[in-house]
């Protein structure tokens, strides 16, 4: 199954999405958002990098993009 990250264009939240679907709801505003009319930021056909992608995302969006990425960094230390 593909993934992917939209932004809605009326609050500018970024959501993950399965793009097998037409359409879908952003979470924030309410708005329904229609995925063939969105700019797909990212696709990936793994859940587990879509959630990474997104916290990407979220975190530029925030000006927190360093403080994500160590933290992903000291994650994938301790799994090991």
């Amino acid at each position: 199954m593909k993934f992917g990250i939209v932004v809605c264009p009326k609050c500018k939240h970024p959501k993950g999405v399965q793009l097998v679907h037409k359409t879908t709801r952003c979470i924030r505003c309410g708005k329904m958002l229609t995925l063939a009319k969105l700019k797909i930021l990212y696709q990936t056909d793994s859940e587990e990098q879509l959630r990474r992608a997104l916290g990407l995302v979220n975190a530029d969006m925030e000006g927190k993009r360093k403080d994500f990425e160590e933290l992903l960094r000291s994650q994938h230390k301790t799994c090991r």
